[in-house]
């Protein structure tokens, strides 16, 4: 009886030492929210490198049409030093045209003006946004009277530990 307990214990403490191990490597999750495992820290300056899964939206022949949608990875860049940010895909404020950046507390929030016409429509405004609590980004654009027109949603992490 007493050999079986040593041996129970020895084989317990082997699984937590593995479970502990995948935790470490990212394996595994034990005891974490998703949200623990987004983009981490509050960083004042420095540049975020972020990859985001997103779902685009795509308007075909104006805005009365449905729109077709499409999954897509798109990285993200944030200068917090500089306050300015960029993404690059279907619709971009890129590296080359890079936004303003707008931090409220977990938002961030990057935009520019524009003055293009898209979808039948007169855009004047870009934005995105990345929730470093939650990991959810956001694109939209303004439209000339007002409108906003989000066309692409997701989930960021850190380039170092991208999505799954």
């Amino acid at each position: 009886m007493k050999t079986l307990l040593i041996w129970t214990g020895l084989a317990a403490g082997l699984i937590a030492l593995v479970l502990v191990a995948a935790q470490q490597t990212g394996f595994i999750h034990l005891g974490k929210t998703a949200q623990s495992d987004h983009i981490k820290g509050k960083e004042t300056s420095g540049v975020l490198n972020l990859v985001c899964e997103s779902v685009v939206t795509r308007y075909k022949n104006g805005l009365a049409q449905p729109p077709d949608t499409e999954r897509m990875t798109l990285p993200v860049g944030i200068d917090l030093t500089n306050n300015i940010g960029w993404y690059t895909g279907e619709y971009t404020i890129s590296m080359n045209r890079k936004g303003s950046l707008t931090i409220n507390g977990a938002l961030l929030e990057v935009s520019r003006p524009a003055l293009f016409s898209r979808y039948g429509v007169m855009v004047v405004g870009e934005h995105f946004t990345v929730n470093r609590q939650t990991g959810e980004f956001r694109q939209w654009l303004d439209i000339k009277g007002g409108t906003r027109l989000d066309l692409i949603q997701g989930e960021c992490k850190s380039a170092v530990n991208p999505p799954r």
